[in-house]
């Protein structure tokens, strides 16, 4: 028995186009955008954070880039708390 090549289906049906993604594709796409937005935010809110120091920065910065998502999730619930609260100061 020859083994030729594997066999292709169209999970979609003769009719469909391939550009557009099918219902099965649409979660793991809206789940990449979701980490990207998030890690966007993160590093956009680390950036405008008064508060730390540059070393304190490049050591978030390298927890953001090495965990794409349990790091954005830490700097935003633990390494922004400060900025939470009120500031002193001239408004802006």
């Amino acid at each position: 028995m020859t083994t030729g090549p594997p066999m292709i289906t169209n999970l979609g049906g003769a009719d469909t186009n391939p550009l557009i993604p099918t219902s099965w594709e649409i979660i793991p796409l809206l789940l990449g955008a979701a980490v990207i937005v998030l890690f966007v935010v993160a590093v956009l809110s680390l950036s405008r954070d008064e508060h730390c120091t540059p070393t304190q920065r490049l050591l978030w910065l390298l927890v953001l880039l090495a965990a794409p998502v349990l790091g954005p999730l830490l700097w935003l619930t633990l390494g922004r708390h400060h900025a939470l609260g009120p500031r002193n100061g001239t408004v802006r």
